[in-house]
């Protein structure tokens, strides 16, 4: 996702006497630009049973946490008598490498010689489960059907009659909702659905969160989003994997196609979630784009691999001494997620006297000791210390090893194929479930997009003042490029901190969404007119279903042709239910949505009678007003 979470690797000064330079290296060191505010769940399909990785994000009280997920029914249980696995960042950590959208342009051959593209930012040709107790009647109208502790989660699964029911047991029992969350409780418990929920174990904190797997029998990934509106921010991002055995469409939501020609080339796609919200919204608000879409072949022949055959946890276990562990752990491939970052700050703490030391600074110094202040330091105290290697690397094997080595062979399978979906949505857009589906007849889709940049001089000036970029579909367009703005990547009039700026599109390039489509289970896209076309359309796949058409022939000939113009500057309106406009970063609609159908899986695929606004991603409810998107 383009937002530029650099966290940029420290080089520090020196002390007293002469340090090392902290260069970036080691565990303690962040590079990856991932937008940290997603919501990312990974789908892996098997048969008839789907596995669900989900990334937990939480920043606030640790006795506040509290998580819930609606399921259409209780998880399957495992071979070793479990429900509930923990999972690893490090999966989507990869992941993200591996399958991010890139945009990167190539010099025209044919450019001058003497003209350059370039400014200060130096452009270029490339851009531990536990046991639990059984199920049983918790009275109250609520039926608690399984009880573990997963890694560091206190985890239920129950099922109540009434939403009330539902919200007053997790109450009592410490898993906090707030009242705005018993609607949407309320619209779950009348489909039937149950409710798996985490808290905290009492020695656990938020610095032990790890992604939550379950198993459920289901013939399709079901994303329930409704319940975090009540916790969500604008044009929040969800990313979606699906492995399965052909690629992966929305089924009940429509599908748009990016116009190149709006992207921020010259920067790399910097505007890139901005272009997605406003195509999605030109797209009803209700639809995904697929960024990547391969068999899983092109990810072994790219070397993508979650696993290491080096990993050696029993070694480790023998190992006294804090730096030499982590040294070997770097010698056997373990990385530096947020999980092992975790890890290194639980089995070696930073003494008092050091604690508001750089964690790169000190756990770098501890890693790869010098014999000089304050390395030295550093060392001498944490050796002073206890240092359990056993639990460390039981943890290590738990978290990382385990979850990576399954993910490993469910990838590596024969005949599997991996999508990647995303989409951004806003609270008020949240009234309804995605549900997706399978189609082998449509074609693969590449991460990395390309153009062929022209630089264009004036006169007899060598660096040049605009650039013609010629895109995959033979589309050209001409831009200023702006001038040098200091030391930095950013040019003038835009926001300093993409981190938190909606970067504006190229609007001489024209509308954010170059095609609006409905996919299927068979067949090639179907086009549909965006903006009114697309309300009218999305309300209809309110009701669509696994195994059925999305939309039926008749109500395919009450539509309008599309002449959609993508790169018409301005809104291709014909009045009524068409007419529409941007303004800013928004597309405003004057369409509308209706209709109620419960889905096949267990979702709710179209909006339910009397919630309004009210929906959520798969629902994160900790005290709302205490979750941060880290």
């Amino acid at each position: 996702m383009f937002r530029r979470l650099f966290a940029t690797c420290l080089v520090l000064f020196s002390l007293l006497v002469a340090a090392p330079a902290w260069a970036c290296g080691g565990f303690f060191c962040f590079q990856q630009p991932v937008d940290q505010s997603a919501e990312r769940i990974l789908y892996i399909v098997e048969d008839t049973a789907v596995t669900l990785h989900i990334q937990i994000s939480y920043t606030g009280d640790d006795a506040q946490f509290s998580w819930v997920l609606p399921l259409a029914k209780a998880p399957a249980q495992n071979a070793d008598g479990t429900s509930l696995n923990v999972g690893s960042d490090a999966i989507f950590t990869i992941l993200e490498q591996a399958t991010s959208p890139i945009f990167q342009y190539q010099i025209d051959p044919n450019a001058p010689a003497n003209c350059n593209l370039y400014n200060n930012c130096a452009f270029n040709d490339a851009g531990g489960t536990g046991g639990g107790g059984g199920p049983g009647t918790a009275g109250g109208g609520v039926t608690v059907l399984l009880q573990e502790n997963v890694g560091p989660y206190a985890a239920v699964v129950i099922q109540g009659t009434t939403g009330q029911d539902v919200a007053d047991w997790l109450n009592t029992n410490g898993y906090q909702q707030p009242a705005s969350a018993l609607p949407l409780l309320n619209a779950y418990a009348a489909q039937g659905n149950v409710f798996l929920a985490l808290k905290l174990q009492k020695d656990k904190g938020v610095g032990d969160l790890v992604p939550i797997v379950v198993k459920v029998a289901e013939p399709g990934p079901c994303l329930p989003i409704r319940l975090t509106q009540i916790a969500s921010q604008p044009d929040m991002p969800i990313v979606a994997w699906v492995l399965a055995a052909k690629r992966a469409i929305p089924k009940n939501f429509l599908h748009v196609i990016i116009n190149d020609a709006v992207v921020d080339w010259l920067d790399y796609g910097a505007n890139y979630k901005t272009v997605v919200s406003m195509a999605v919204d030109q797209g009803s608000g209700h639809a995904f784009t697929t960024e990547y879409a391969q068999p899983t072949t092109a990810l072994k022949t790219a070397g993508v691999t979650f696993a290491n055959p080096n990993w050696n946890t029993a070694a480790l276990a023998t190992i006294a001494d804090p730096t030499a562990f982590m040294q070997a752990m770097q010698a056997q491939g373990f990385t530096g997620t947020t999980i092992v970052r975790n890890l290194f700050v639980k089995y070696i703490p930073k003494p008092a006297a050091y604690a508001t030391v750089p964690d790169q600074q000190f756990y770098q110094c501890i890693q790869n000791p010098y014999n000089t202040p304050p390395c030295s330091d550093y060392v001498a105290a944490v050796k002073k210390q206890p240092f359990d290697a056993k639990s460390f690397a039981a943890d290590l094997q738990t978290l990382v090893v385990q979850p990576m080595t399954t993910v490993q062979g469910q990838f590596g399978a024969d005949g599997r194929y991996l999508t990647r979906l995303y989409t951004t949505m806003s609270p008020e857009e949240m009234t309804k479930d995605p549900i997706f589906a399978y189609n082998a007849d449509l074609p693969t889709v590449d991460r990395v997009h390309t153009a062929i940049a022209l630089p264009i001089c004036e006169g007899t000036q060598t660096t040049a003042s605009q650039v013609q970029f010629t895109f995959a579909d033979g589309h050209k367009l001409t831009v200023p490029v702006p001038a040098p703005n200091g030391t930095t990547c950013y040019y003038p009039g835009t926001a300093a901190d993409p981190q938190t700026s909606n970067l504006p599109i190229v609007a001489a390039g024209g509308q954010p969404a170059k095609e609006v489509q409905v996919l299927d289970e068979s067949g090639p896209p179907y086009d549909i007119q965006p903006l009114g076309t697309a309300d009218l359309v999305d309300a209809e796949l309110n009701g669509a279903k696994i195994g059925t058409p999305s939309l039926t022939d008749d109500f395919k000939k009450t539509l309008p042709p599309v002449t959609w113009n993508p790169y018409q500057t301005a809104p291709a309106t014909t009045g009524g239910a068409d007419a529409g406009s941007l303004s800013g970063d928004v597309y405003t609609s004057a369409g509308t949505v209706a209709g109620t159908t419960a889905s096949t899986t267990g979702c709710q695929a179209g909006p339910s009678g009397g919630l309004g606004g009210l929906a959520g991603i798969v629902l994160a409810l900790a005290l709302v007003l205490r979750r941060r998107f880290a």
